[in-house]
């Protein structure tokens, strides 16, 4: 994508204004997602909308700037800068996720890395999402790199459908901003009677990802561009104040969103989003007017600039990097493993930006060849996903590596389940040195024992991605040959299983009995492939996972763990409940850091103590 000389030069287009204090907004954006993705500000998601509402109102400024100038828009030109600015980070990144994919991803999650992969490539990460009826709060259940990836999809299908809806709607009226004005409007009332209409389902990723229910904030930003190209800036003072009175209030009524709206809150599809797009309208109002108004001059914080400046690279890799730098994965919890995520982030991004994303967006493709350059590039990022998302029965590097030389006469332990196995397997293999085991752990996340046996429906209501949790439990088994193995289910009691006609829960007499036969019937099988069997009962989830009706659900589950071990005196029962939660107060931390950073899964230095205590009640026959 080399350019031609400035006289010839096709992407010279109309410009707007810098203005400082709207490279603070998409600061403020891209750091409350970091945040919340970190799981330290629950609202942080917010920073999403504020992404969408600013790139409407940056993106129509753009295209009626150069309407005002040319009497036209050179959609061509617009797309290859598009192109220029979103496509080499993205294409950098793919290779890097297939790597990944190949040598630390578990079997069970290399096809949704390719098919997300594939999506984000084609730029409907969104669309593939919601089709395959995945909801974006199951991302820190069962990460995918490319979880985050749906938003850009939006942004990339508006970039690609709007200028032309513009080009026809200005064309037509005559390059009317007021016509313009009132299509956009109209587009948003109709995008946001679609967010209310399908927000009020149990499954709200529908309304939370679609393109068609998450532009209103795109549209509304369009809309503002109209105004403010019809009127400009107010020059009057006592504007100026009263706008600044109102960024005021709006910044404050953000920050409390970003501070204590929860993602899944019902309120934000009855209205809850719409309002924190009209307080985002506000700010961006309030930037326009530049150095005369103390809210843009706030938002002007050179440093906040400067992250706005690198924002698109701190998004696009933050979650990748978080994924690759968990926490039960390092062995690190708390401030130190944020630290490293956040300084890993802002080093990849800032190697990106000055040394593959400026120069290209600036200067074309180094071989002066866009098209080669662009299509070699893309069918590189496909053979990678291919190759490295291939399912092989070879080891990976990753924390499942047998130490070498192995302990003599070491106790193998195996560790299966769902999630909460995983990530007490992790924990387990962590901190095996010097306790005489081996532990493998062969956890699966999002999974149910019910899965293929009766409908289930998993906590987001819709079939579990990871299937039946004893998938695998007997090959396992017969591979590894283990003298111990461990079950645990510490999400078992979620899954909503159809039973006489009728989706029921746990501490229904029918879910009860159902699911007490099949764990009982595939522990009885497991115990003949293990010298010894444990079955864990399990302590109630805390934090952000509890709910009113939590204890009585968890006793119900325990009672029926017990009542399945009874079929077998091979079976043992783990009282970890006991352990983490004696006299039923939960202890939720470690020399001082969290045994279940999230409230469910271990994680970290804080899970050490348990998990030792995990090896040393199992290793040693009873």
């Amino acid at each position: 994508m080399s350019s031609p000389a400035p006289e010839q030069n096709p992407l010279r287009r109309a410009t707007i204004p810098h203005l400082p204090a709207l490279d603070g907004l998409r600061g403020l954006a891209v750091l409350g997602v970091l945040l919340f993705h970190d799981g330290r500000l629950d609202g942080g998601y917010l920073g999403v909308d504020l992404f969408f509402v600013l790139s409407g109102y940056l993106i129509h400024s753009l295209l009626l700037a150069e309407w005002s100038k040319t009497g036209t828009i050179d959609l061509k030109a617009f797309w290859v800068r598009r192109a220029r600015r979103l496509f080499p980070a993205l294409l950098a990144l793919l290779p890097v996720v297939a790597a990944y994919a190949y040598w630390l991803a578990r079997p069970e999650e290399l096809d949704r890395i390719r098919k997300d992969g594939l999506a984000t490539l084609a730029y409907v990460a969104n669309w593939r999402a919601i089709f395959s009826g995945r909801s974006y709060w199951d991302m820190f259940q069962a990460p995918s790199p490319l979880e985050h990836t749906w938003s850009l999809a939006i942004e990339e299908q508006f970039y690609v459908v709007w200028p032309l809806l513009a080009f026809g709607v200005l064309h037509l009226a005559r390059g009317s901003r007021r016509v313009m004005l009132a299509v956009a409007l109209g587009l948003a009332l109709l995008s946001g009677a679609a967010m209310v209409w399908l927000g009020t389902r149990a499954d709200t990723a529908r309304a939370y990802m679609g393109t068609d229910t998450r532009g209103v904030a795109i549209l509304l930003g369009a809309a503002l561009a109209c105004l403010m190209a019809e009127r400009g800036p107010s020059k009057d003072p006592r504007v100026v104040r009263a706008l600044d009175g109102l960024g005021v209030l709006a910044a404050a009524a953000l920050a409390f969103a970003w501070v204590k709206l929860d993602g899944q809150n019902p309120l934000l599809y009855r209205g809850g989003f719409f309002a924190t797009e009209l307080c985002v309208l506000v700010l961006i109002t309030c930037a326009a007017h530049g150095e005369r108004s103390l809210v843009a001059r706030a938002l002007s914080f050179r440093p906040l600039a400067w992250v706005g400046l690198v924002s698109y690279g701190l998004y696009l890799f933050h979650w990748p990097i978080y994924v690759v730098l968990r926490p039960e994965r390092l062995g690190l919890s708390g401030l130190l493993s944020s630290a490293l995520r956040y300084v890993a982030t802002f080093g990849v991004t800032l190697v990106s930006y000055h040394f593959l994303e400026q120069p290209i967006r600036k200067r074309g493709a180094p071989l002066g060849r866009p098209a080669l350059s662009l299509s070699s590039s893309v069918a590189l990022c496909v053979g990678a996903l291919v190759v490295g998302t291939q399912h092989r029965a070879v080891m990976r590097i990753g924390l499942q590596l047998l130490p070498w030389p192995a302990p003599e006469n070491a106790v193998k332990i195996l560790v299966v389940g769902d999630s909460a196995a995983q990530s007490l397997g992790e924990r387990m293999h962590a901190v095996q040195s010097g306790t005489g085991t081996i532990v493998f752990e062969k956890g699966t996340p999002d999974c149910s024992i019910m899965e293929g046996r009766r409908p289930a429906r998993s906590l987001t209501n819709v079939p579990h991605a990871g299937g039946p949790c004893d998938a695998r439990w007997a090959s396992d088994a017969d591979e590894l040959h283990p003298d111990v193995t461990l079950v645990l289910l510490g999400g078992g009691f979620y899954a909503r299983v159809e039973l006489d006609g009728r989706w029921q829960r746990i501490c229904d007499p029918a879910w009860d009995a159902a699911y007490a036969e099949v764990l009982g019937d595939q522990l009885v099988k497991l115990a003949g492939k293990t010298q010894r069997l444990y079955v864990a009962r399990i302590p109630p989830p805390v934090g952000g996972w509890d709910k009113p009706e939590l204890a009585g659900q968890v006793a119900c589950f325990n009672r029926l763990i017990e009542k399945a071990a009874e079929r077998d005196k091979r079976i043992h029962v783990l009282d970890l409940a006991g352990r983490l939660c004696p006299g039923g107060v939960c202890t939720l931390v470690n020399e001082g850091e969290p045994i279940r950073p999230d409230g469910m899964h271990f994680g970290g230095p804080g899970a050490k103590e348990i998990a030792r205590w995990v090896i040393e009640q199992v290793k040693q026959p009873r």
